[in-house]
C-alpha cells in the first residue's frame, strides 16, 4: 500500500488537473436523491474534493478522507474544509 499513497503523494497535483473538474454531476444528483437532506456524508478516499466540495455546495455535512497527505493537503485549499488522512 506504501507504493499506492507515495504514488499519489508525488504525483497529487496531475491527479487533481485531470480529475477535479471532471463533471459527475449525473452521478452526484442520484446519489443524493437516495439520502435525506440532512444527512452527512462521509467522501472516504476523496480524491480532488470534486465531490466533496459539491455536496459542500448543496448544503451537505462532509466528512472528507484521503490516505494521501498531499491530496489531503490541496483537497483542503479547494473544498475550504479539513480534509484528514
Amino acid at each position: 500500500m506504501n507504493n499506492t499513497i507515495n504514488y499519489y503523494n508525488q504525483n497529487a497535483e496531475n491527479f487533481i488537473a485531470n480529475t477535479q473538474n471532471a463533471d459527475m454531476h449525473p452521478t452526484q444528483e442520484r446519489f443524493l436523491r437516495l439520502i435525506d437532506k440532512n444527512a452527512s456524508i462521509l467522501d472516504f478516499g476523496c480524491g480532488s474534493g470534486r465531490d466533496t466540495k459539491y455536496f459542500l455546495e448543496k448544503g451537505y455535512q462532509v466528512t472528507a478522507i484521503d490516505g494521501s497527505a498531499e491530496l489531503c493537503r490541496l483537497a483542503s485549499e479547494f473544498t475550504g474544509i479539513e480534509v484528514k488522512d
